[in-house]
């Protein structure tokens, strides 16, 4: 490749010459990174439009169905996510921008990267590698996260979760952390990377409906065909009216002193599933103390001879 020279009054400028190939390459390059930065915003608000549209037609943003002493709180939670929707997808197009410049940039700067001596090259990726690996990368790893999150399908906007053995509601999607609506209203913030690596029970993955199970004892001497009528007449009372399947009373265990039961029923939702088992639990004991049926062995053996062994024995 030969340099021409032109000079003037007051200085020599030397040009170097593209080869045609070279050119048609950078053409190429250049055109591509237009067609992405064209198309890809397109993409990302078709897809924030379609988060929008569910989320316009969640009917509740709480795990427990309650009379809050918020006025509006369903209105407002669903306005808040919609701006929290926009929010991210904002910087997410901002970002994506960034990447397809500086990737761009790359390209561009590739077939003339053997003019920039070595060690300059050398100096400017371990500076990059010291910033990036020691200083910003738990908020990349959260904003890379926060990224797939958006995109996937594991966790959206609304679902009810079960994470680090907390119960609740996704309330919100931000780029570095997501926070969850605990059924107490306490709100649980969680980085966003690590909401990819914990095990998470989404109960909305899929579907909302729930087979719920209470689970309870009796003793060895109680009437097992009348607890099964009575738990079963219970679930009937309970059970979701769009269910395709009756209650079913299972014996789970036996011991020594006992006979472990369930009795499951299907619910349309986690949170209906709360609502059963605790009224469930509530209906079963004073059924079970009015038929007289006692929950094992050791309670007869004590109202029969009395507590054995302690201070007060």
């Amino acid at each position: 490749m030969q340099k021409t020279m032109f000079s003037d009054s007051s200085r020599i400028v030397e040009w170097i010459p593209i080869e045609k190939s070279e050119f048609i390459y950078l053409s190429a390059v250049t055109l591509a990174a237009l067609l992405f930065l064209a198309a890809f915003p397109l993409l990302l608000r078709r897809w924030e439009n379609i988060k929008l549209q569910r989320i316009r037609k969640l009917k509740k943003f709480s795990s427990i169905k309650t009379h809050a002493p918020l006025n509006g709180q369903v209105k407002a939670a669903r306005e808040a996510a919609v701006e929290s929707v926009g929010g991210r997808f904002s910087i997410i197009r901002k970002i994506a921008a960034g990447v397809i410049l500086l990737i761009w940039f790359i390209l561009i700067a590739f077939p003339f990267i053997g003019m920039v001596p070595r060690t300059m090259i050398s100096l400017v990726i371990s500076a990059a590698g010291v910033i990036v690996g020691i200083a910003a990368r738990p908020f990349i790893e959260n904003v890379i996260a926060g990224i797939i999150i958006s995109f996937s399908k594991l966790f959206k906007l609304g679902d009810t979760v079960h994470i680090d053995q907390q119960y609740g509601t996704i309330e919100d999607i931000t780029m570095t952390h997501s926070v969850v609506k605990l059924w107490d209203w306490r709100r649980y913030i969680v980085p966003n990377s690590t909401m990819l690596n914990k095990e998470v029970i989404n109960y909305s993955l899929y579907d909302s409906y729930f087979w719920a199970h209470v689970e309870f004892w009796v003793s060895w001497n109680a009437d097992l065909e009348a607890v099964k009528a009575v738990s079963l007449d219970l679930a009937h009372d309970l059970m979701s009216k769009n269910a395709h399947e009756n209650p079913r009373f299972w014996v789970m265990d036996m011991d020594k002193d006992s006979i472990k039961c369930w009795i499951t029923a299907w619910t349309d939702s986690a949170d209906d599933a709360w609502r059963y088992r605790a009224e469930m639990r509530t209906r079963l004991l004073t059924r079970l103390q009015g038929m007289g049926i006692k929950p094992n062995l050791t309670v007869l053996e004590w109202e029969k001879n009395g507590p054995s062994g302690g201070p007060l024995s």
